[in-house]
Order: structure tokens, then sequence, then C-alpha cells
């Protein structure tokens, strides 16, 4: 599984995963209103949609990548579930679904990471695997953060136990990332400077450093928002969030990036 689309698979499938696993685990604490799960229902709707759109290029032709592809089909089908859910099923059934969602996600991942050629299928999963619980953490406690706006008397504790994943799911990515540092820092990157001459080619270090301090300033803000949430400053913590949403997502378009060269 190579190109493009086989990159942007490897994000928005394992964001869409992790969004709703984290959505589900928050669900069954019995304290967030159900609005809140309704935007996060229709997100993981899309984002699953999207990653399923570019799966369906990325492994044409490859083999394995029908069950993939079927897999994915799958998954879609069972986040639309967990949305309907949310309009007609009480939170604890809500949550279920949404835990058989999810599973029903990391077995797909688990298909995908094992259509990278030359990647340990287990080391390319467990990699897969954290960058979605990064991915799902912080677009959980960015929303859940604006959701305080209109759940007044949300107690804090509920966007601290998001901080705390998102903090542990930031050190697991990093780490993982070290342990397959060899292979990606030797991915070839031919066209990463755009296609303009003069740059050369090997640009595999830069990104892999790029990547890692990416994700370490990831965690640094998810630990400032944990901070910010110990004070009871919800909406600074919300504020963090929008930082780390957007340092986390450019990390994993760019370790997916190195990871699908790499093969």
């Amino acid at each position: 599984m190579t190109g493009a689309g086989a990159v942007l698979t490897l994000v928005l499938m394992p964001w869409a995963v992790g969004s709703v696993g984290a959505a589900a685990w928050s669900q069954t604490w019995g304290v967030i209103t159900r609005g809140h799960f309704r935007i996060v229902a229709w997100s993981v709707v899309t984002l699953a949609a999207m990653g399923t759109f570019a799966a369906s290029a990325a492994t044409l032709g490859v083999p394995g990548g029908g069950a993939q592809r079927l897999l994915s089909i799958i998954f879609v089908a069972a986040c639309a579930v967990y949305l309907v859910a949310q309009y007609s099923q009480s939170d604890a059934t809500a949550a279920t679904i949404g835990y058989v969602a999810g599973g029903v996600g990391i077995v797909c991942l688990i298909a995908t990471a094992g259509l990278m050629d030359g990647w340990p299928i287990v080391l390319s999963t467990v990699g897969v695997i954290a960058g979605a619980g990064l991915l799902g953490a912080v677009t959980n406690g960015m929303l859940l953060g604006h959701w305080y706006l209109n759940q007044p008397g949300l107690k804090p504790w509920a966007l601290q136990r998001l901080t705390t994943l998102g903090l542990a799911v930031a050190i697991a990515s990093a780490v993982l990332g070290v342990v397959s540092a060899g292979r990606l820092i030797g991915a070839p990157t031919e066209g990463a400077a755009l296609g303009l001459p003069g740059f050369g080619q090997d640009f595999g270090t830069a990104f892999f450093f790029i990547w890692l301090g990416l994700v370490v300033f990831t965690g640094v803000v998810v630990y400032m928002a944990r901070r910010c949430v110990a004070i009871k400053s919800i909406q600074s913590a919300t504020g963090l969030y929008y930082v780390a949403i957007l340092t986390a997502g450019v990390a994993e378009f760019l370790v997916r990036y190195l990871m699908v060269n790499a093969a």
C-alpha cells in the first residue's frame, strides 16, 4: 500500500477509531449530556467515510486489500449506528455501541497496518493504534472543552480524564516512533520539496525529528491543559487543545508519510 491514499488512510481511519473509542469511554461516565456525543459522532462518521474513500484507492490491487476495504465499510456502518444511537438510545447502550465500533475499527487498523510491506505487523499496528489514541484524545478534549459552555455545572474532572489519556498516548507515540527510528529516518522522500530541483531527496532525518518535536510539543501542551483544568480554567485548556489538535494532526501526517515511504 503506497502513495498519498495510503497516508490519508493511515491518518483518517485511526483518527475516527480513536475519536469513537474516547467518546464511548467518556459516555460511560454518565455526566456529559447527549449533545456533545452527537457532535463527536457526526465527526467520527465523516472521518471514517473519508478514510474509507482513501482506502478504496490505496488498497486497490494490493494483496489483502479487499479484506481491508470490507472492514472499512463495516467500520463506517458501525459509526453510523453509533450516531443513530445518540438520538434514540440510552447513554449506556450508546456507549456500548461505541465500544463495538471502536473494536471493529481496531481490527480494521490491524488489517491496514498489515498491508505495509517491510514493516513487522506488531510494530506497525501498535504505532498506528497509538496515533489513533493521540488524535482521539485531543479531538474529544477540544470538543468537550467547548461543551462546558453548553453544560454549566459539568465537573472539571471529566476533561481532566481526557487530558490524562492525551498525555499517556503522546508519550506512547513518541516511544514507539523512537523504536521505529531506523526505518523512518531511512525512508526515501522524493518530491518532498514540492518537486523543486536542487533540494536533494533525503528529508527522512529532518522529517523524523520534526515529527518527534511535534509529538513532544503536543504532550507539553496537553500537560499545560491539564494544569489549566486543575485550576478550573476550562476555556484556557480548550484554547490549548486547539494547538494540540493542530500539532498532533501534522505529526501524524508526517510519521505516516515516512511509514508509507519506508515500506
